[in-house]
C-alpha cells in the first residue's frame, strides 16, 4: 500500500467522507464507518485507508 493512500484521523472521529483526491483520484463523496476493532476504514472506491491515531501508535 503506498503511503499517501494513508490518512491518521482523531480518536473521536467514527465517521469518514472521502471525495477522492488527486493522488488516489476523485469520485463521488462517500460516507464511512470507522471500524471499532482496529480503528481503521478504507475506502471502496479509491482504496484510502483512514486510521485512527491511537491505532497507529499501538503498532
Amino acid at each position: 500500500m503506498k503511503i499517501s493512500n494513508i490518512k491518521i484521523v482523531k480518536d473521536n472521529i467514527t465517521t469518514i467522507t472521502c471525495s477522492g483526491d488527486a493522488v488516489s483520484g476523485r469520485h463521488p463523496q462517500i460516507f464511512l464507518k470507522v471500524n471499532d476493532e482496529d480503528g481503521a476504514v478504507e475506502c471502496y472506491y479509491c482504496g484510502k485507508r483512514f486510521i485512527q491515531e491511537s491505532m497507529v501508535k499501538k503498532k
